[in-house]
Parts: structure tokens; C-alpha cells; sequence
């Protein structure tokens, strides 16, 4: 029979979960995080929801942002979560609900994700990147997710691409995210629209699609740099782990057509050995179900992934 696995994802904004066996999610629900509430309410509501699927499954896995201690379930400044630092979420989860608990951080979960039922099924060698408010992801070498000896491994987003670049939120200055992200993306876009002397409402990047896809050069512009800091960034990673394929998900990720042939002129003009290397760039394929299917292979193979 097959195991069904309690799977979660904890967002900032929402709380995704559902049932999933056999890699197919047969139940799913969603609601507020309201992470503004506090860390104790956040914890109870995790409580609830293990405690109303626990008579069909003993085990949950659960993904969460900030950096997570995979091996001991504690999780360390997630963004977004006030009052957060240093939380023993397995510890207080299963000593409530009798389930067993796997925590894994949500960027190495959607990774997990893709690589075992999405876009980067039937490879060895994955990076998988979402591209959203922040940046993140997870890499699989050799058919393991690489953690680091502290279980951080993986903060694609806060690889510095230019040292001289925009401030993160991270501290740093011109990490990948500071370039990539939606606030930053918005705030670039703002910025050029007025040197150009045009004014928006909305500088989202969902609006700045929809203007490059019905002709406007400024907002055709604004997608083709993109591409090209997220060219810089995947060459760096390229050349360190020389992956068969790279997933790249997230809300932007709609925009993949806007911003895929910049980026692709950046690779193959800097990546050393591009045409003799099988590298695919792929889109997600699993949309918000990524991190949940993640969450729950983690938990089936009981945090043995690494």
C-alpha cells in the first residue's frame, strides 16, 4: 500500500497543505499564515492541521523559510516571521501530535520538488531557483541535495554579483536577489520609467509582462536585464557544479519568454565549454504543488537526502 505523507508548506503569506501519496497530492487546503500573530499561533495552527490528518499518516513533512538545521528540526530566522530565532519546530510539533516531523527549508524542498516529480525528473545534477519576492533554491549533485555542514547550503540568492551593487535585505550588497527580486525589479523599473519620462500605476513585474508582451520597449528592456543578471548569476553556478539541468520557477518564472534569450546570450558567452555541455534551462513544471511534493519526499526518505 502506498504511504500517505501530511505535507505542508509554510509561506508568509499562506499555509499550503494536503495529503500526498505516491508523489500525487490527493488532498489540498490553504490558509492565512498571519505570521504578524506570533510564533505561538503560527505553532498552533501547524498543530492543528498534523493533529486533523494524524489518523491517516504518521509522519509530516514541512517546509519553511530561513535557515533550517534538517537533521534536528530547528528552524533560525525565517524572513517574515516576527519573533522567530532560533525554534525547535520538530521537538514542539511531535511532542503535540504523536506524528514523526521532518522540517526542510522551503527553497531545498521546491527543489526537491522538481527534481523528483517535475522538470528535473530522470536527472542527477539539478539546480532548482525560484524567482519571486526573494530568490532561492536547492542544489542536487550526484543525486543528493547538497545541505553544508550546517545544513545552509543552497542561498542562491545571496550570491554577490556585483559588489558594488544594490543593498539586500540580507545586509550585503549585490547579491542575486537585490538584482532579481520583485521589490528591487519594481523599484529598477520606477526608476527607468522616469529617466524615460513615462509614468505607471503599477510597476509589478506581472504589469511590466504584460507592457513588454504588447510592445512597450521600456518594459522589453527592463526583461532583457534580467536575463542578463540571471545569466551572471547561473555562470557562477554553472561552473561550480556543472549541473544537466536548471529549473527555474517562481512567480516570475511567467515571464520566462521575456527573459530566457538575454540570459542565454550571457551563458554561452561566458560559461567555458557551453556547446560541449548537455545543460538544459527548464521552467517549472509544478507550479505552488513544488515545495508540498517536496515536503513530502523528504519525509518519506526521512530526511536521507543529502
Amino acid at each position: 500500500m502506498i504511504e500517505r505523507i501530511i505535507a505542508i508548506d509554510v509561506g508568509g503569506t499562506n499555509i499550503k497543505y494536503g495529503i500526498v501519496a505516491g508523489g500525487v497530492v490527493q488532498t489540498f487546503s490553504s490558509e492565512p499564515t498571519y505570521p504578524e500573530a506570533g510564533k505561538d499561533q503560527l505553532l498552533e495552527k501547524l498543530k492543528g492541521i498534523i493533529k486533523k490528518y494524524s489518523k491517516v499518516s504518521a509522519r509530516v513533512g514541512l517546509g519553511i523559510a530561513g535557515l533550517v538545521d534538517h537533521e534536528r528540526g530547528v528552524v533560525y530566522n525565517p524572513p517574515n516571521f516576527p519573533g522567530w530565532d532560533e525554534v525547535d519546530v520538530k521537538r514542539i510539533l511531535e511532542s503535540s501530535t504523536d506524528v514523526r516531523c521532518f522540517v526542510v527549508n522551503d527553497a531545498n524542498a521546491y527543489a526537491l520538488g522538481e527534481w523528483q516529480f517535475g522538470s528535473g525528473r530522470g536527472f542527477e545534477d539539478v539546480i532548482a531557483i525560484t524567482l519571486g519576492t526573494g530568490v532561492g533554491g536547492g542544489i542536487i549533485t550526484g543525486g543528493r541535495l547538497i545541505l553544508g555542514a550546517m545544513n545552509f547550503a543552497g542561498e542562491i540568492g545571496h550570491m554577490v554579483i556585483d559588489p558594488s551593487g544594490p543593498v539586500c535585505n540580507c545586509g550585503q550588497r549585490g547579491c542575486l536577489e537585490a538584482f532579481l527580486g520583485n521589490g528591487y525589479f519594481s523599484q529598477r523599473a520606477r526608476a527607468y520609467f522616469q529617466r524615460q519620462g513615462q509614468k505607471l500605476d503599477d510597476y509589478s513585474p506581472h504589469i511590466l509582462a504584460e507592457l513588454a508582451r504588447n510592445g512597450n520597449k521600456s518594459a522589453a528592456f527592463l526583461w532583457q536585464e534580467y536575463g542578463t543578471f540571471l545569466g551572471i548569476g547561473l555562470v557562477n553556478l554553472i561552473h561550480l557544479f556543472d549541473p544537466d539541468v536548471i529549473v527555474l520557477g517562481g512567480g516570475i518564472s511567467g515571464a520566462f519568454d521575456l527573459f530566457i534569450d538575454s540570459c542565454l546570450q550571457i551563458l554561452r558567452s561566458r560559461v567555458m565549454g557551453f556547446e560541449r555541455r548537455k545543460l538544459k534551462i527548464e521552467k517549472a513544471s509544478l507550479g505552488s504543488n513544488a515545495s508540498l511534493l517536496g515536503a513530502y519526499y523528504f519525509a518519506l526518505m526521512e530526511g536521507n537526502v543529502s
